[in-house]
């Protein structure tokens, strides 16, 4: 099989304090990639810095309350950041909320 570089066009949706953070809460993205760790990428590079600053720990990582679902399903159970993207997918990230 040869390189497939088709671009996909993913839905992103951010929920909670994400969607007061982002410019738009919801939209479609073309991903030249083909995994959620492709999207994430592309996610840092073109974001506003609010949105940024919640989704990213200090380190450059996702923080580790943020929730990932594709297509309604946890990403842990897909293969976490590995897992891949098809056209057409919907990705919803989501902070998991903590009382104190």
């Amino acid at each position: 099989m040869g390189n497939n570089t088709t671009a996909l066009q993913i839905r992103v949706r951010y929920l909670a304090v994400l969607k007061g953070l982002a410019e738009r809460p919801e939209k479609t993205v073309t991903l030249e990639g083909g995994s959620l760790s492709d999207l994430i990428e592309l996610l840092r590079q073109t974001e506003a810095a609010p949105l940024k600053s919640r989704f990213f720990s200090s380190n450059g990582d996702v923080r580790p309350d943020l929730l990932i679902f594709i297509n309604g399903v946890d990403h842990s159970l897909l293969g976490g950041r590995a897992a891949g993207l098809k056209d057409g997918d919907e990705v919803i990230f989501l902070p998991s909320v903590h009382g104190g």
